[in-house]
């Protein structure tokens, strides 16, 4: 009887322990859930350094916690009974032996806990980008998710990747980083932040041609914003430009588009009926049809008109579905209303495709050409 109360006694003086044990959060943030579960309802995100409770340990995965007013559950690999320090924490960012994976997230708790710590937000911001650079460098079979080109003008690299990522785009702050061929950049408003990783070279004439390997995106925070963006403003908009992630376009469509000679030229029946090409003498070569990808995902359908109609009409490809030899595209524009025109292939071996009534076709030297002389200031 006395050695069944005293171990009544014991369990219960246990337990008191544990209800008073004080852990605190490690992680830069910690989700404080209803349930023991990663699937449950978020009570709460509680900053690192938080002081909570111990109310009951679970399975090793899970402790039952009370954090202030609030009481749920939260990952035990997060919690600690010692307090993280700022400073011990970047002196393990600053430690070369360790891997960037480890250096960044030193770095993003330190920060966390020092959010007015200048040095500790470009540190961040540095390894940020050196550990996705060696995330790409790390692809052993790359799969490229989609292409896209953009004109560098005497930029050096860096800087003529996010003009890429800029472009018409508004209201998003844009770092972009090299090393070799390969790139990071990084672009974002107060939401959210999207991240692609790619490789890309320059050409004699200073066209850029990228390929994204990867592409990834986080909910924006103070702290990255920060130390992803230092003293980087928003790139200015434009007439045209579209919010951030707009017209972007699923693999389905990507699919079917990527299967699409991008240049085509711009025929027409003379009265003998033969096909002619419309030949701009400015630019030497014929007008064209061009379905223009960007680093976002989205498509930009260009037509270079002649006569009458000369100018460039662009709209952006919103949709996009396949039925046999026809392709119906979407096309739409910030203050236009949508229309959907049927983009007809060539059939069997030929090269003449119908965008409506208007023919064109990708082999561009095949036709004989009907010129339009240059003239000063332009055709």
């Amino acid at each position: 009887m006395q050695t069944l109360l005293l171990s009544l006694l014991l369990a219960t003086a246990a337990a008191d322990a544990t209800a008073e044990q004080r852990v605190y959060v490690l992680g830069s943030s910690l989700n404080l859930r209803k349930e023991p579960s990663a699937e449950a309802e978020i009570l709460e995100k509680l900053q690192i350094g938080t002081e909570c409770r111990v109310a009951e340990k679970l399975d090793g995965t899970w402790l039952k916690v009370r954090c202030g007013e609030k009481e749920g559950y939260a990952s035990a690999s997060l919690l600690g009974p010692e307090k993280p320090s700022a400073e011990k924490l970047k002196a393990e960012a600053q430690d070369t032996s360790l891997s960037l994976n480890q250096r960044e997230d030193s770095a993003l708790r330190a920060a966390s806990l020092s959010p007015e710590d200048v040095e500790l937000q470009k540190l961040l911001g540095t390894l940020f980008f050196e550990r996705n650079l060696e995330l790409v460098a790390g692809i052993k079979k790359p799969k490229t998710l989609r292409t896209f080109k953009h004109t560098c003008f005497n930029q050096n690299d860096s800087s003529c990747i996010g003009d890429a990522s800029g472009a018409a785009v508004k209201d998003v702050k844009i770092r972009a980083e090299t090393k070799g061929n390969l790139f990071v950049v990084a672009l974002g408003n107060a939401e959210r932040v999207a991240v692609y990783r790619g490789r890309y070279k320059i050409d004699k004439v200073q066209v850029l041609t990228g390929e994204i390997l990867e592409s990834t995106g986080f909910a924006t925070t103070s702290v990255m914003e920060k130390a992803l963006f230092f003293d980087i403003k928003p790139s200015p908009s434009g007439r045209g430009d579209l919010a951030f992630g707009r017209f972007a376009l699923d693999d389905a469509s990507h699919a079917i588009l990527d299967g699409l000679p991008r240049e085509w030229a711009v025929l027409e029946r003379s009265e003998s009926g033969i096909w002619k090409a419309h030949w701009d003498d400015c630019l030497k070569r014929p007008y064209l049809l061009k379905f223009k990808p960007d680093i976002h995902g989205r498509w930009l359908l260009l037509i270079e008109n002649v006569g009458m109609d000369a100018g460039i009409k662009s709209r952006w490809i919103s949709a996009v579905s396949k039925r046999g030899n026809e392709i119906e595209l979407t096309l739409e524009d910030d203050g236009v209303a949508a229309t959907r025109e049927l983009f007809k292939l060539p059939e069997g071996r030929g090269d003449i495709a119908y965008l409506g009534e208007k023919a064109y076709s990708f082999k561009l030297d095949r036709y004989p050409e009907v010129h339009h002389r240059c003239l000063q200031g332009g055709p």
